[in-house]
């Protein structure tokens, strides 16, 4: 016969769902059974070792809310059940732990739908997440949750957005106003049943490392998962892009959906993989969701990490030194973080700092596993050039700054020109030797830079722009499409429906709304969306939200000819002859040009055969072989760039 070992607990509390599994799986029926009866106003919620049973609201109002207490055997066949440990619990402080549903309305529309789930820290505070059911955005974490006298606050990091609530006296329901971008609108929650737990069998069959690769147009990417249990016993895990990057983000919330599915969420990108176990527990196969688009994944456990072969990553022993060193951008609020390698001796040295490209990039400029910032580095620092590479905004141990996502590349030059007067404070660099080496964006930040400051004693410009941001755009798209293999009709297309993009980042006079309606009525006339309607609605708002940003606005608009006749210092003009996303030649000549036109005569430039956007050896030049090629950074480009940087500096 069953035992029950019983606990009663009067008091604000998460509810239960009903069971989500057989109860027969957990009952024992020769030892004792742990039951738990939580009774808060008219709900009652019932737990059975641990698993929710029943949760349930007592409408009548005429059945007494208070009274003795009996245990109560319904009808059936005969049975005995005995009982020991009884405790009573005496009622606790409200708490906002649990899963809470409800909407935020929005002027002319049926809001937004939102599920905020927190949980206690075991510190006196709370930990959640956040999703947005409606935009596919799940398990976004929330920070500075704080609640006392009935009042609750929490922020999303993510998107700056703020939500201020009332709990109402039976604890069921958060009222308040959702705080974002300036709007301030009502947002209210009602209190849910507790998400059921993922059964035990499932979570030990997704303990261990999981692998896969997804398509992002033309680039193959691969995917990390990272499971295991932690010292409760629940399942946590992180996810890795090794070819975007080292970092590992955490798996913010993993939910059961029923049977053998689960939804894992990446809060801090806004991720979200539904995916479905095999049978055999060596597979998950689902949908990946991120940043408005919906991509079919598919993967598998493995015993080990996939090994990638990059011979050029520098291996200690190294003869210089490496510091890690911070400093701040006092006007645009960023504290940036980064490595000085140091030649031997005292100095002072030569010095050089490095400016990634376009995106989001660590001081290394890692992508698919390469390190091409610190190969230069190394380079460089071994033939007695000092080199100062740095993290991105956002990125590593540099700060998000004050205004994320609204930053263009004129505010990434301040962050440069800090560098620069970093190193200048330092006595074992030469204060009248600093200069820059910028690759693609970072090419046409340093000229940014070096024509507003005596401090800069030459530049090098690694695949930089010389034609306006829009002509870049423009004609990396037709190379790109032609190097896939496009047609002529289709380039012909490709350009028709460009074009009238460009047109409109280029046109001042649009702003707000009718800026969006005339870049959505271009989007919608493109073809190469997709043909599913849903699908075709991601994409479109995903574009558009790439063409909304300042950043897009500003490159598009940049002339880099107006920048660079204003530099008079020393230039070296990088560029390989297959790079299809700053084309080659039309990009030197305008260079060329350009500081011609201003008077500068200490010019060198150079275009190498073969190489790609990363100064690769390639065949193709498409962003589909970066990952694929062993070699991180053309040698002959290294001992270019160094052997300029030693003619033109004085010999001391």
């Amino acid at each position: 016969m069953p035992f029950f070992s019983l606990t009663i607990l009067v008091l604000a509390c998460p509810t239960a769902p009903q069971a989500p599994i057989s109860l027969f799986d957990g009952i024992s029926l020769a030892g004792w059974n742990n039951y738990v009866i939580r009774c808060e106003g008219p709900r009652t919620s019932l737990w059975l070792n641990d698993v929710a049973t029943i949760n349930y609201t007592e409408k009548d109002p005429e059945i007494p809310r208070s009274g003795r207490i009996a245990f109560q055997l319904h009808s059936g066949g005969p049975i005995q059940v005995s009982f020991r440990d009884i405790h009573l619990l005496p009622p606790q402080e409200p708490s906002i732990a649990g899963v809470w549903k409800g909407n935020i309305e929005i002027p002319g529309s049926d809001g937004l739908g939102m599920v905020v789930v927190l949980q206690n820290d075991g510190q006196g505070g709370y930990v959640g997440t956040i999703d947005t059911p409606l935009q596919n955005i799940w398990g976004l974490t929330l920070s500075d949750i704080s609640f006392a006298d009935g009042k609750a606050s929490m922020t999303v990091p993510l998107t700056r957005g703020r939500w201020e609530a009332e709990l109402s006296s039976d604890g069921q329901t958060l009222s308040g106003t959702w705080h974002q971008n300036g709007a301030k609108l009502p947002m209210s929650c009602t209190k849910q049943p507790d998400a059921p737990n993922i059964p035990k069998g499932i979570a030990t069959s997704m303990l261990g490392r999981w692998e896969g690769e997804f398509a992002v147009g033309a680039v193959v990417l691969r995917i990390v998962f990272n499971f295991e249990q932690d010292e409760d016993g629940h399942l946590v895990g992180n996810s890795e892009s090794p070819d975007q990057g080292p970092g590992k983000m955490p798996v913010t919330r993993i939910d059961w959906l029923g049977d053998r599915k689960m939804r894992i969420s990446i809060g801090s990108i806004a991720g979200a993989f539904e995916a479905e176990l095999s049978d055999d527990g060596k597979k998950l196969t689902g949908i990946l969701h991120q940043g408005g688009t919906s991509i079919d994944l598919e993967i598998i456990k493995v015993e080990k990490a996939t090994e990638v072969r990059r011979p050029q990553t520098p291996k200690p022993p190294f003869p210089y030194t490496e510091e890690e060193v911070s400093y701040r951008n006092e006007a645009g609020e960023v504290d940036l973080a980064g490595t000085l390698t140091l030649p031997p001796g005292q100095g002072p040295h030569p010095a050089v700092l490095l400016i990634t490209g376009s995106g989001g990039q660590n001081r290394n400029e890692e992508i698919f596993q390469h390190k091409p910032f610190w190969v230069i580095a190394d380079h460089f620092s071994r033939t007695g050039i000092a080199v100062l590479r740095v993290d991105d905004r956002g990125v590593g141990g540099t700060s998000l700054g004050p205004n994320p996502g609204m930053a263009t590349s004129a505010d990434f030059a301040g962050d440069v020109l800090a560098g620069v007067n970093y190193l200048k404070s330092r006595t074992d660099i030469d204060s009248k030797a600093i200069g820059l080496a910028g690759h693609s964006e970072g090419g046409m930040i340093a000229p940014m830079v070096a024509a507003d400051s005596r401090d800069v004693a030459f530049i090098i410009l690694i695949a930089g722009t010389g034609i306006p941001g829009s002509e870049i755009l423009f004609q990396q798209s037709v190379l790109i499409a032609r190097a896939s293999g496009s047609s002529e009709e289709e380039l012909e297309s490709i350009k028709t429906h460009q074009r009238p993009l460009m047109d409109l980042l280029l046109d001042k006079s649009l702003q707000g709304a009718e800026l969006e309606e005339k870049l959505t009525a271009a989007l919608e006339a493109n073809p190469f969306f997709s043909k599913d309607p849903d699908e075709r609605e991601k994409e479109l708002k995903a574009t558009l939200a790439q063409l909304r940003s300042p950043w897009i606005r500003f490159f598009a608009r940049h002339d880099p000819a107006n920048v660079l006749e204003r530099v008079d210092c020393p230039v070296l003009a990088l560029n390989g002859e297959k790079d299809l996303q700053v084309p080659c030649e039309v990009n030197l000549a305008a260079i060329g040009e350009a500081l011609k036109k201003g008077g500068n005569k200490n010019v060198t430039i150079h275009a190498f055969p073969d190489l790609n956007h990363l100064f690769q050896h390639c065949k193709t030049g498409l962003m589909e072989e970066y990952g694929k090629i062993e070699e991180t950074f053309s040698p002959e480009v290294l001992k270019t760039m160094s052997s300029w940087i030693h003619e033109i500096l004085p010999r001391k």
